[in-house]
C-alpha cells in the first residue's frame, strides 16, 4: 500500500485523500453510513495519483473500525508502469492478473476489429467511387451514344434532304424549260388558229359565191359527193374550236408548271396559296382519273377567302405535292372505296394560313401518328417510297416558315394533313433565313 500510495493514512479522513466511486453515497462519509452500504462493492480513487481500489468495506462495530479489503484496479496493463506496478506484485490468487490478460486480448481484438473497420470502410468507400464513376462513365458513354446517334440521324436527314433539293431544283429547272420551250410553239398555234378560222371562214363563202354564179362541172359535182363537203364544212369549224380549247388547255399547263416551279420567285414573297395548291393538282390531274384497278378520285375543293401570303412558293408547292401524292397513293391501294376523296379546306385563322388536305383512305395507326415525319420512315413497300416526302415537308414548314404540321387520323377514318403558316414571316426570321442562306 505504501507503494502505490506513499503517505500515511492511519488516522486521517477518507474524504481527504480518496472519492468514492461507488456506491453513490450522499453527504460526507461516515462510519455509519459506510457500515450500511457493507455489503456492497466500493471502487475508490485517489485524489492524488488516480489509482482505483476495489473490494469490501468489513465495519468492526466494537472497535468502531471499517477494514477495507481491497486490490488495485486497472483496465490495462500499461496502466501498471504509471503507479509503479508490475504483475509479480499482485497475489498468484489474484483474478486480476487474468482479468488483464483477457482485457489485454480483447483490447487488441477491439483495436484489430477497428482498423478492419477502418478498412473496410475505406474500401466501401473506394469501391463506391468507383461505382459512381463507373455509372457516370456509363451514363456519359450511353448519352455519347445517343448523341452521335442523333447527329448520324440528322447527318443522314440532311444528306438526303439535300440530295432531293437538288433533285427538285434540277426537276425545277427543268420543268420550267420545257415549260418554256412549249409555251412559244403554243402561243404560235393559240394566235394563229384565230386567222386560220377567219380564212377558212372567207375560202367558204368564196366557195359558196362560186357555186352560186358559176354552173358547176359534172366532175366538179361528182368530186364533191365524194368528198362530202357538207360534212367537211360542218366539221372543219368544231376541228378549229377543239384546236383552241387544246391551246388553251397547253396554255394553262405552262402556266400551272411556271407556276409549281416558281424559279424566278425563290426568295421569299407574296403569293396566292390557291394558285399553288390549284397549280399542284393540275400537274397531279392525271391520276385522279379512273383506271384499270382503282376508281376515280374526287377532289373537293372548300377555299376560304384569303390574303396574298408570305412564304417560298416552290417550296410550300413541294409541300402539297407530297401530302397529296401520298394521299393519292393510299386512295389508290385501297379498293374497297366506292368514292375516294380528298377534301382541300383553306382558311385564315387569326394570323395563320391554314390548309387542311384530308382524304378517306384506311387512315393511320395511331402507335405511328409520332413517326410520320421522321426522316426514312415509310409504310409503303421496299422500293416504292424513301420515307422523306413528310420529313421534308415537315422541315419546309416548321424550320422555314416558323408554322405548324400536324396528322389526325383514326384507323378506319381517313387522314389530315393541317399546315399553319404564319401570313407574314417576321423580320427577325427573314434575317435567320438569310444569315442561314450565307452560311450555308
Amino acid at each position: 500500500m505504501l507503494r502505490i500510495h506513499p503517505e500515511n493514512l492511519i488516522g486521517c479522513n477518507l474524504s481527504q485523500h480518496f472519492k468514492i466511486i461507488r456506491p453513490a453515497i450522499k453527504g460526507a462519509p461516515d462510519f455509519a453510513t459506510i457500515s450500511k452500504q457493507s455489503r456492497s462493492l466500493f471502487l475508490l480513487e485517489s485524489l492524488h495519483n488516480g489509482i482505483q481500489l476495489k473490494g469490501q468495506m468489513i465495519p468492526d462495530q466494537e472497535q468502531s473500525v471499517i477494514f477495507f479489503l481491497c486490490s488495485v484496479w486497472v483496465t490495462e496493463t500499461n496502466a501498471l508502469a504509471k503507479f509503479g506496478l508490475k504483475l509479480k506484485d499482485f497475489a498468484i490468487h489474484d483474478p486480476i492478473i487474468d482479468f488483464l490478460f483477457l482485457l489485454q486480448g480483447q483490447n487488441t481484438a477491439l483495436e484489430d476489429t477497428k482498423k478492419l473497420t477502418i478498412e473496410l470502410t475505406q474500401k466501401q468507400e473506394q469501391l463506391q467511387q468507383a461505382l459512381t464513376i463507373q455509372e457516370v462513365l456509363a451514363q456519359t458513354a450511353e448519352a455519347q451514344a445517343q448523341k452521335l446517334e442523333q447527329c448520324l440521324l440528322e447527318l443522314q436527314r440532311t444528306q438526303s434532304q439535300l440530295i432531293q433539293t437538288e433533285k427538285m431544283s434540277s426537276l425545277g429547272q427543268l420543268v420550267a424549260g420545257i415549260a418554256h420551250e412549249i409555251n412559244n410553239p403554243v402561243n404560235f398555234i393559240q394566235g394563229n388558229v384565230n386567222y386560220i378560222e377567219e380564212y377558212t371562214q372567207s375560202l367558204l363563202n368564196l366557195l359558196s359565191l362560186y357555186q352560186k354564179y358559176f354552173p358547176s362541172h359534172p366532175e366538179i359535182e361528182e368530186f364533191t359527193e365524194e368528198l362530202d363537203l357538207e360534212y367537211i364544212i360542218q366539221d372543219l369549224f368544231k376541228i378549229l374550236s377543239s384546236m383552241k380549247l387544246g391551246a388553251i388547255r397547253i396554255r394553262d399547263i405552262v402556266l400551272s408548271l411556271r407556276t409549281f416551279s416558281r424559279l424566278d420567285e425563290a426568295e421569299m414573297k407574296t403569293v396566292d396559296i390557291h394558285e399553288g395548291i390549284d397549280s399542284t393538282l393540275l400537274i397531279l390531274s392525271h391520276k385522279f382519273e379512273k383506271k384499270f384497278n382503282f376508281s376515280r378520285i374526287e377532289i373537293i375543293k372548300d377555299y376560304g377567302n384569303l390574303p396574298l401570303v408570305e412564304c417560298y412558293a416552290s417550296e410550300l408547292n413541294q409541300v402539297f405535292l407530297n401530302i397529296l401524292t401520298n394521299a393519292i397513293d393510299i386512295l389508290q391501294n385501297n379498293r374497297t372505296l366506292d368514292l375516294a376523296k380528298i377534301i382541300i379546306k383553306t382558311c385564315l385563322d387569326c394570323n395563320l394560313v391554314c390548309v387542311s388536305i384530308k382524304d378517306n383512305g384506311i387512315g393511320i395507326d395511331e402507335k405511328l401518328q409520332d413517326k410520320v415525319f421522321d426522316p426514312f420512315f415509310t409504310t409503303k413497300p421496299v422500293g416504292q417510297g424513301t420515307g422523306l416526302g413528310l420529313s421534308i415537308c415537315y422541315q419546309i414548314v416548321v424550320d422555314k416558315h416558323h408554322g405548324q404540321l400536324n396528322c389526325i387520323s383514326k384507323p378506319g377514318q381517313g387522314a389530315e394533313f393541317i399546315i399553319k403558316i404564319p401570313l407574314c414571316q417576321s423580320r427577325q426570321a427573314r434575317e435567320v433565313d438569310s444569315v442561314q442562306k450565307v452560311l450555308g
